[in-house]
């Protein structure tokens, strides 16, 4: 049986109803908006799985990006995207605030959210806040979900 991911979350949570519903139309609006693209993003939800140090969340395929160059991954996970020329600048950007977000979102600094915006605009910064407090709300339920499925065995 697979473990509960954020990716997969939406049926852990459906007996919730419509409030449920409503969640997974959130998250699959996430990866087909115009602001940051759907590869960026999952290297966000990465960052945040190797932050948790979550396996099972780190091994999830997101079918939202079918592909995701190997190398970059592995960066993402090994915590060396930010120094690899893999990467451009805007995706530096968005990796950097985003450990800043998983961090304490009080702790980003006027210069990391100027570096997004430069890259992405405004509109692209207010959609990757709103955005990482998604994916890490999802990772967070998901472990929720796991520990207790774990405690009742």
């Amino acid at each position: 049986m697979t473990a509960i991911n954020s990716l997969n979350l939406d049926s852990a949570l459906s007996r919730a109803g419509p409030a449920a519903e409503s969640f997974a139309r959130l998250w699959k609006s996430l990866w087909q908006q115009t602001y940051i693209k759907p590869e960026e993003l999952e290297l966000c939800r990465l960052t945040f799985a190797r932050l948790h140090a979550d396996e099972d969340e780190i091994a999830a395929p997101n079918a939202a990006v079918p592909v995701l160059d190997a190398t970059r991954r592995q960066a993402v996970l090994a915590g060396k995207a930010l120094e690899s020329a893999a990467f451009t600048p805007g995706e530096k950007a968005i990796l950097l605030f985003a450990e800043y977000y998983w961090l304490d979102p009080q702790s980003i600094t006027d210069e990391a959210a100027d570096d997004v915006k430069k890259h992405y605009g405004e509109p692209g910064l207010v959609f990757l806040i709103e955005s990482l407090g998604v994916i890490d709300g999802r990772i967070r339920t998901a472990r929720v979900l796991r520990d207790l499925k774990t405690a009742k065995s």
